[in-house]
């Protein structure tokens, strides 16, 4: 019984839609950060109307590469559904969503459909994340849409809140370009274009590590333009230098070996939610 619940948590991607519901947050947190009388039970919704719509896009991601997914091993437990199952559970975890977005606030519900909708390209056969760069791009301008939406869900427009939003845009695309290389193999077999296998393990390593040399560098610039303090600065400078450490541990072994990436991958995700953990409670004691 055990083991086949295992298998739907993992075949429906659990643990990968809350780390991108997580990314949602952030922006809810951002926006509790300015205003701090934001009821908090609204935010908890929200994490939920969060989850069901990236629950939403990975059964849709599910549907649309099912196919080609049958021959990735790191996505086995998919196939405990049926390619129907996703649709109908994309469908009905949408549409859930949507609901209680609307009880929460019924004027977001545009970039609602949007992050949907931009999921979908990246996942749609032929686009997205079968071209080199366009998957990464989209990944970049969905985390700018996410993160926003849950702002806007609890504040008003902020430019503040917009250029922060390109932050974590930024560290989303980085992770994205390690993603391709995890699953260069399985890529290069199905004849999807994405930038790893157009341009090898070596070199898209060392792009997705300057993207989040780009990111730092930029958080910087908005610690020095005053757009951040120095509570909401200082967690993330420290996560990135011990991503620093981490990249230059494991780059020689993870550009060949997919479980070295895996491992990479894990030690940075696990790095910057602590960060981000800290940050919140610095800022909210």
């Amino acid at each position: 019984m055990m083991n086949v619940f295992l298998k739907i948590i993992s075949g429906l991607r659990v643990f990968e839609t809350l780390l991108m519901t997580g990314f949602i947050l952030i922006g809810a947190i951002f926006a509790y950060f300015n205003n701090s009388h934001i009821d908090v039970c609204e935010i908890v919704l929200f994490g939920i109307v969060s989850f069901l719509l990236m629950l939403s896009v990975y059964c849709g991601n599910s549907f649309l590469g099912y196919n080609d997914d049958k021959s990735n091993p790191r996505l086995s437990n998919m196939f405990v559904f049926t390619k129907k199952n996703f649709l109908v559970m994309s469908i009905s975890f949408y549409f859930i969503s949507l609901l209680l977005c609307m009880k929460i606030n019924p004027n977001v519900i545009v970039l609602h459909f949007l992050v949907y909708a931009i999921w979908f390209l990246y996942a749609l056969p032929g686009f997205g994340k079968h071209l080199p760069i366009i998957g990464t791009i989209l990944h970049f301008i969905v985390n700018v849409v996410q993160f926003n939406f849950a702002y806007l869900a609890f504040e008003p427009y902020s430019s503040s809140a917009l250029l922060i939003s390109v932050f974590f845009g930024f560290l989303i695309s980085g992770g994205h370009l390690n993603h391709e290389l995890i699953d260069y193999e399985v890529d290069k077999s199905n004849n999807i274009l994405s930038s790893a296998v157009k341009w090898g393990g070596d070199r898209i390593a060392i792009f997705s590590f300057l993207i989040f040399v780009i990111a730092h560098i930029y958080w910087i610039c908005l610690f020095l333009f005053d757009v951040i303090n120095f509570s909401v600065f200082i967690p993330f400078l420290f996560s990135f230098l011990v991503h620093i450490i981490l990249f230059f541990s494991f780059f020689n072994k993870m550009k060949t070996l997919q479980k070295y990436s895996i491992k990479y991958r894990t030690y940075y995700r696990l790095n910057y939610f602590i960060s981000g953990l800290f940050m919140i409670v610095i800022n909210i004691l």
